[in-house]
Order: C-alpha cells, then sequence, then structure tokens
C-alpha cells in the first residue's frame, strides 16, 4: 500500500471514510478482496507469498491498513502481519500499537482502528488521531507529498464511494513519485484502489483490480454490513 487517507470522525454522515492505492509488482501472487478463509469476519485481500494483508476490515469496522516506508531495509518480519494481526485480534488499537515492536519490520505507516471510535497511528511510535482528515503513503515521517494533500481533499465529497474511486482510479502523468497517485507501469504499479464508507447505520467496503498499464481487472468487489454505530 503506497497511499492511504482516512477520514475519522470528521462526518456525522461518514464517521469513517478511507481511501487507499496498494501499488506493487504485478507478478507477486495476491488474492482480491474476499471474507478470509480463516476469519470469515474479516473482509480484504492477502498476499500469497506470507498471507499478510496491506487492509483488511472486519464486519463490525475494526480495520487496519499500512504501505511501506521508500527506501527502507529489510527485516524479519512482513509488514502485512501488522494489519493481519490486528484484525483478528480483540485489543484496542492503542493498546495493539503501542504493543508492537518497530524495529522488527522494515519501515511502515500503520493506521489501526475502529470505526466512529479510537484510532491509532505507528511510524517510529504509537498514538491516537484526533478526529480529522489525514493522508500517509510511502515518504518519510513527518514528510508531505503532494499526493497526500489531494487524496485529503478528494475525502471532502457529498458521494465518497464515487468520487473516491474516480480520484484513486486517473493517471495524472506526472512522473514523479510524491504526485502520483495512480501509478501505470507494466512491471510495478497500483494493484488495487480501496474505499471504506461508514455511515450511522452502515459499513460498505469496496475494492477495484488493475492490472499492467492501469487496466481494470473484472468488476468492483462490494462488500455491505448492517451496523449499528459506536457509542
Amino acid at each position: 500500500m503506497c497511499l492511504i487517507a482516512i477520514a475519522h470522525l470528521a462526518s456525522s454522515r461518514f464517521p469513517l471514510v478511507i481511501a487507499a492505492n496498494r501499488d506493487e509488482d504485478h507478478q507477486r501472487p495476491t488474492r482480491e478482496a474476499h471474507a478470509w478463509d480463516d476469519a470469515p469476519r474479516v473482509v480484504g485481500g492477502r498476499d500469497v507469498l506470507h498471507v499478510g494483508t496491506w487492509l483488511a476490515m472486519t464486519r463490525d469496522g475494526r480495520f487496519g491498513a499500512v504501505t511501506n516506508l521508500r527506501g527502507a531495509l529489510p527485516r524479519s518480519r512482513s509488514r502485512g502481519f501488522l494489519v493481519r494481526d490486528f484484525v483478528m485480534s480483540q485489543q484496542s488499537p492503542l493498546e495493539y500499537a503501542q504493543a508492537i515492536e518497530v524495529e522488527e519490520y522494515a519501515g511502515f505507516h500503520l493506521l489501526v482502528g475502529e470505526a466512529g471510535s479510537e484510532v491509532a497511528y505507528v511510524a517510529s511510535a504509537a498514538h491516537a488521531l484526533a478526529p480529522g482528515i489525514y493522508g500517509i503513503s510511502n515518504a518519510p515521517e513527518g514528510e508531505l507529498w503532494p499526493k497526500e494533500a489531494a487524496v485529503r481533499n478528494a475525502l471532502d465529497g457529498d458521494d465518497p464511494l464515487e468520487e473516491l474511486f474516480a480520484f484513486l482510479g486517473t493517471s495524472r502523468d506526472s512522473g514523479d513519485p510524491m504526485q502520483e497517485a495512480f501509478i501505470t507501469g507494466e512491471r510495478y504499479g497500483t494493484r488495487s484502489s480501496t474505499v471504506i464508507v461508514a455511515t450511522p447505520d452502515a459499513l460498505v467496503f469496496a475494492e477495484q483490480s488493475f492490472g499492467p498499464g492501469g487496466v481494470r481487472v473484472g468488476e468492483r468487489r462490494t462488500f455491505s454490513f448492517a451496523w449499528a454505530g459506536r457509542s
């Protein structure tokens, strides 16, 4: 995952909105978004090599999403375990985030949370996010790239699902990884776009896959769950 934006308790209409693009080698074995065989209450894609994930959500709004850090050196554990282990656990987001041994993983930015409740962010250290709109990419911690600002602006719409898919799936042909949200390379590029939208009574998780050259692969997969919100 190389771009994630989140609107956390920024709107009473949409207590949670997430928009994300996963950029990866097109040859890396991947399962598209599905209800997991080993945890049917979880929806998300899976990395076949390590059985981790870049983004996943439970039916009651527990979610995680991770990006890599550009130029980070490999470490002993896959970053995909950070998301997988959270959505399969019962720990609070901040408790889970504070227990992570950061040095075991190559550099990352991680979001873990519960829709309508607590969201925690981890890079070098963990902290809870105040309500607001945030964007992260694979830039160094504390460095804001233009595409992060652009996707944050795209979150502020009346129809977030369609507006965000339009944003995430559009190449700006900038040639600059700091500005380009959608990568159309033949070997390496955007493999999937994911949008999560929570309303006061429903959760929607939707994913669109792409192949080399930014060509759409298959139909958009959409999972909808009744949700009573959180007090």
